[in-house]
């Protein structure tokens, strides 16, 4: 579109019909008649010819909207180019809600970084509703637990086999284990055995939750029962209840940098300890449609995604209280 206007702007810029023209490599007739030809068309004058070339205020008018339409068509080009070298689009990612905080600022802080003009969409559902979403086309890609009925139609990859942790704070292994404190920690660190901890508080995941029933299996298992006097869906809750020795709490891999983080904030620190004879683990997922083909900058970002989930695996508990 921008190509129809260049003799015009050329007309504006030297303000003489034979110099357009020999900028242009026209003759000064052709020129001339371009010119009749687009005053025709718009049905206006759009340049004074005596005493001298130049715009009218109707021809103004007409350059500057012809410098927006060029400003737009190489805005556009532009975006066409990144597209097609894979650097410009839209990607849809979703993971639970729980993990929303813990997983994405950081993902999306490294993405932005690698693709600025990507947008990245990110959404928080439950697991079933992921599902459904990536089924209908409305996510391209979620992080989450391995279904125990898996679909035909998605590819699943594990990308992270969680740990789960025992937490608990400083004040409440002081007054649960008077005789022992501090010696009991570093026991503790090679396997927390739960049936040494029928007496202390939890505060436990939704029944539904993955971390919920590792625990109740286990539990069963070793005919044993927690003092669970909370329950809820948000484990940042779980823990910072940890930190005011009301409750213990749970927590997997991905959840260590954040306590980490809390204990930076609080005086009394929190612990993550291995379970004992828990040797289940909770898989992580990284799911899309098999027939979904990804463009360069989704490709980087399934390789980030698999980078970060590959750093908490690497995560040590005890790097916590540093």
């Amino acid at each position: 579109m921008f190509e129809k206007y260049r003799y015009f702007i050329a007309l504006a810029k030297e303000k003489n019909v034979t110099r357009a023209a020999e900028k242009l490599f026209v003759t000064h007739q052709a020129l001339s008649h371009y010119l009749s030809n687009l005053e025709k068309e718009c049905g206006v004058t759009l340049f004074y010819r005596k005493p001298e070339f130049r715009l009218t205020d109707e021809g103004q008018l007409f350059l500057d909207n012809i410098r927006q339409v060029e400003a737009l068509e190489n805005s556009l080009a532009q975006q066409f180019a990144e597209i097609k070298e894979g650097n410009s689009g839209t990607i849809r990612l979703g993971t639970t809600e729980g993990r929303f905080r813990i997983f994405m600022p950081r993902l999306i802080e490294s993405y932005s970084k690698l693709f600025p003009h990507v947008q990245l969409q990110v959404v928080s559902a439950n697991s079933p509703t992921l599902r459904e979403m990536l089924l209908n086309n409305q996510l391209d890609m979620i992080v989450i637990g391995a279904p125990k009925n898996p679909s035909r139609f998605i590819q699943s990859q594990l990308i992270l086999r969680e740990v789960l942790y025992l937490v608990v704070s400083e004040g409440m292994l002081k007054h649960y284990f008077p005789d022992t404190y501090p010696g009991c920690i570093q026991e503790f660190r090679q396997g927390a055995d739960l049936s040494k901890f029928t007496q202390m508080p939890f505060s436990f995941n939704m029944p539904a939750f993955n971390s919920s029933q590792m625990i109740s299996r286990l539990l069963q298992k070793q005919d044993i029962e927690l003092n669970c006097i909370h329950t809820s869906s948000h484990p940042d809750l779980h823990h910072l209840l940890t930190t005011q020795n009301y409750a213990a709490s749970f927590c997997l891999t991905m959840y260590l940098p954040n306590l980490r983080y809390i204990n930076s904030q609080v005086e009394n620190k929190l612990h993550a300890f291995p379970i004992r004879y828990l040797e289940e683990t909770n898989p992580l997922n990284l799911e899309y449609r098999k027939d979904r083909t990804f463009p360069v900058y989704g490709q980087a970002l399934l390789r980030l995604i698999r980078k970060q989930c590959a750093f908490y695996a690497d995560y040590n508990p005890e790097h916590i209280l540093k």
